[in-house]
């Protein structure tokens, strides 16, 4: 029977390197004594930001994402490698958005998908958004047809549970925003 416990890595090394993708290749010696590869997306960290204007509207995008061939309603989101959490959240809302808020709490942290993904998803709460900043949305956001809505909260509750908010940052992000901005029952 093989212990649980961390995996000793031989080597590693990148097996496809591109701007948009890597792929990293561990030689990795299991607790029992086995030897194998494994093979990791290499990924930044994302940050995920669940936004609240003014009168109680959520900030929401909907924008066509090539992985799953869909147009998805998410909250604002993108990935950081030299900044804190708290920043590149900021970053992202207002150049998604346009909106900044005036107030910010850290949600926490979870794992995209710990067992390949090598980054780490933070969720942050924006309140008291207004619309004063300046949208700067990049090649990739503008062919994928961003749009910004606004939402009541409870309509964004219910998107989530409907299964209308899919992506799993935005849905772990969602609901412990909702902890949060609902009472409880």
């Amino acid at each position: 029977m093989m212990t649980v416990g961390s995996w000793k890595v031989l080597a590693s090394h990148n097996a496809f390197a591109h701007r948009w993708y890597v792929v990293r290749r561990d030689t990795v010696q299991l607790p029992d004594g086995t030897v194998d590869d494994y093979f990791l997306s290499v990924r930044p960290d994302v940050v995920v930001v669940v936004a609240v204007d003014r009168s109680g509207q959520m900030v929401m995008v909907r924008q066509y994402q090539h992985g799953v061939r869909e147009r998805t309603l998410e909250f604002p989101a993108g990935t950081f490698k030299d900044e804190q959490p708290e920043a590149a959240a900021l970053r992202e809302l207002e150049e998604e958005t346009g909106y900044v808020p005036a107030r910010i709490e850290y949600l926490g942290r979870c794992f995209d998908n710990a067992s390949k993904n090598t980054n780490t998803v933070h969720m942050i709460l924006a309140l008291d958004c207004e619309p004063s900043g300046q949208q700067r949305l990049d090649l990739m956001e503008r062919a994928a047809g961003l749009e910004v809505l606004l939402m009541p909260v409870a309509k964004v509750a219910q998107a989530l549970d409907d299964g209308d908010i899919a992506a799993m940052s935005s849905v772990a992000a969602g609901y412990r925003a909702m902890r949060r901005l609902l009472p409880s029952k």
